[in-house]
């Protein structure tokens, strides 16, 4: 099965991703932390949708065989001047690896930005043996919430191709939750990047629908802090192949009926 040709590219947010992106730096740290250790015992990583290698370098760094691929050239050159190895420009509906070449697989905020996600869950997990990790943010977040609800009084919607790793817990039961850290957001920051149009969901908003949009948020939420929690999820590959396998024979039967 093909994957539709829907993919959002970060090339136009490689120069302001990483200080854009994640929890503050000591949660940042304490999550890497926490990763390390719940890969101890594997050895081979792919990371799909590596971007800048915020994962990727500290996995390497700490003796992981780690090799990286995403759409996005220039994410790849800024992972690249970081020192990741073994980086791939390619396409995570298209892994271009011999089944179960990786032990595990990171998959973290990608499948959202793939129409085909599912096409794309299925080759990631084919070619990995044991484990899929991801990040997973327990707590809803107020700005954003009232950024779509405002933005639809203009008639825009925020755009996602797919689905998040946060609702694929909802598809197929995670083998593990593990708990990083409990902390409190701060809106001054997010909202600053919501005016830069940091977030690819921004990207089709017209600049002046966007301009008023953030001028509301910072009415109601400057300097407000808001209550967040960080996980990781874990999931058995044999799981998610198992609903990938279902999924097509969902699709073909709808194909058949028809």
């Amino acid at each position: 099965m093909k994957c539709l040709k829907m993919r959002i590219s970060f090339d136009s947010a490689a120069e302001f991703y990483d200080r854009t992106r994640g929890p503050p730096r000591h949660i940042m740290e304490l999550l890497i932390k926490t990763l390390i250790s719940e890969l101890s015992g594997y050895r081979t990583i792919l990371d799909a949708g590596v971007g800048t290698g915020r994962f990727a370098k500290p996995l390497q760094d700490n003796g992981f065989e780690i090799v990286g691929i995403d759409i996005a050239k220039k994410m790849i050159n800024k992972a690249s001047e970081k020192g990741v190895c073994n980086l791939l420009l390619g396409d995570a509906c298209f892994v271009p690896f011999k089944d179960g070449s990786f032990d595990v697989v990171l998959c973290v905020h990608l499948l959202h930005l793939i129409s085909g996600w599912e096409t794309a869950l299925r080759e990631i997990c084919k070619v990995t043996k044991d484990i899929m990790v991801s990040i997973h943010y327990t707590r809803r977040n107020p700005i954003r919430e009232a950024y779509n609800s405002l933005i639809g009084t203009y008639g825009y919607t925020s755009r996602r191709l797919g689905k998040g790793e946060w609702e694929l817990k909802d598809l197929v039961k995670p083998s593990k939750s593990v708990f990083v850290a409990s902390y409190k957001g701060s809106a001054d920051e997010r909202l600053d990047y919501l005016g830069q149009r940091a977030y690819s969901s921004q990207w089709e908003i017209p600049e002046d629908v966007n301009r008023r949009v953030v001028y509301e948020l910072k009415r109601r939420f400057a300097g407000k802090l808001f209550p967040q929690e960080l996980r990781l999820l874990v999931w058995d590959i044999g799981d998610l192949k198992a609903y990938c396998d279902a999924s097509i024979i969902r699709i073909l039967g709808k194909k058949n009926e028809t």
